[in-house]
């Protein structure tokens, strides 16, 4: 929830009103706006829009596709001995949402809420692509990147040769996805909208991602969890190919 204080605060900021004031403007009590600046509480839209009102703003609401990487940080806590979160989240918000969403404590069910939570192909910043490389080749990229770096989605529930194109949709995970762009810019990959002609995606990821990760010769790959996570959160067959493999182990 630390958007929403952080939000609050820029207007404040921004309108250069004191928080009593805001307070007064907005019609909230200054123990309710300075709670909300403090990030204890979770405020109603009505009062978010009566607080952007007053420091001249307005608001309203919109949606778009789901994709938290906390959740997946909670779906690990829960099951992955030994995961740390990143420090000073909302991963113990997520975990009581992802039994909520999951209905029980099932670890399929656990790792089904959080892969659809997470969505890696929604995530903003993503890049698309579209066109063949080989494995090799995405492995090279990572590594000139001088970042960390992991392979991640269809070719995670493979694991194939080195040398062969991997299956739709594989992710490369990454520190600096500008960075990896550069260095695959003479593989003839196209950036495209639709995720039904994306066979790479190439996504930056919070540091916490990389812990157990794991190499099958010049190709690391990420935990196999979050493997299953980022497939479940692809949708299609190549979930169902992870679910399957979530319920064998």
């Amino acid at each position: 929830m630390e958007t929403i204080p952080r939000a609050v605060r820029d207007w404040l900021s921004a309108a250069g009103l004191t928080s009593a004031e805001t307070a007064r403007r907005a019609g909230v009590s200054s123990s309710t706006l300075h709670r909300i600046l403090n990030g204890q509480v979770d405020p109603s839209a009505g009062t978010l829009r009566e607080i952007a009102l007053a420091c001249g703003l307005d608001m309203e609401l919109a949606t778009r596709p789901m994709s938290d990487p906390l959740a997946a940080a909670a779906a690990r806590v829960m099951l992955e001995s030994g995961y740390r979160p990143p420090v000073g989240s909302d991963v113990e918000i997520w975990q009581r949402r992802l039994l909520r969403m999951a209905g029980s404590e099932n670890p399929v069910e656990i790792v089904k809420a959080a892969g659809i939570a997470a969505a890696p192909m929604h995530r903003l910043g993503a890049m698309l692509l579209s066109g063949s490389v080989t494995l090799a080749r995405l492995a090279s990229a990572g590594d000139a990147s001088r970042g960390q770096w992991a392979i991640s989605g269809a070719a995670g529930l493979r694991l194939p040769p080195s040398g062969d194109v991997p299956p739709a949709v594989t992710i490369l995970w990454c520190e600096d996805v500008r960075t990896i762009m550069q260095l695959l810019g003479d593989a003839g990959l196209r950036q495209v909208s639709r995720h039904d002609r994306t066979t790479i995606a190439v996504i930056v990821a919070e540091p916490e991602l990389f812990a157990g990760s794991f190499s099958q010769g010049i190709i690391r790959y990420v935990a196999p969890i979050q493997i299953i996570l980022d497939c479940i959160g692809q949708g299609g067959a190549v979930a169902d190919n992870a679910i399957k493999e979530a319920m064998s182990w």
